[in-house]
């Protein structure tokens, strides 16, 4: 599947993978496939790294207040020593392999031979709502609906 991403595509799964790397994340979720994906070439408006990447951390601080940890004793941030990419080996999380074969689904779909950050971003479009990255994109005012519908509306166009 992997030989049918386009350029920024790979770019994109090779930054989830960072962002994964920099918070000291166990997993690559969907959360990650979201960042990646606004942080490459191909990003659709409207997805903003740094506020994906605020609104992340700001999950992740209310997930410690669940539990009883006060959040500002703890760096929830992104790490501020990151391992270097290579050295440690993070595995996708059933959700983001299930993103990623989606997203060939959605080009399929759309009868694209490619796999671009557009099919990535559609994918990540159907996720439930209790799913992080549906849940960050909420807090930033983006509804999933209506991003699929404006990016199938330009991918219409464009085809």
């Amino acid at each position: 599947m992997f030989e049918r991403f386009t350029k920024d595509a790979h770019m994109a799964v090779t930054a989830a993978v960072e962002e994964a790397q920099k918070r000291s994340d166990a997993r690559i979720g969907n959360e990650h496939l979201l960042l990646g994906v606004a942080g490459s070439a191909g990003a659709p408006a409207g997805l903003d790294l740094a506020e994906l990447r605020f609104e992340l951390d700001r999950l992740d601080g209310k997930a410690l207040e669940a539990v009883g940890i006060d959040p500002g004793l703890l760096d929830v941030g992104p790490s501020q020593s990151p391992q270097p990419a290579g050295k440690r080996h993070l595995p996708f999380t059933r959700a983001a392999k299930d993103t990623l074969t989606n997203a060939l689904k959605e080009a399929i779909a759309l009868d694209h031979r490619h796999i671009g950050v557009e099919h990535i971003t559609l994918a990540l479009t159907t996720l439930p709502e209790s799913d992080r990255a549906t849940r960050i994109l909420a807090s930033r005012g983006l509804v999933p609906d209506q991003l699929r519908r404006t990016l199938l509306e330009t991918l219409r166009k464009v085809s």
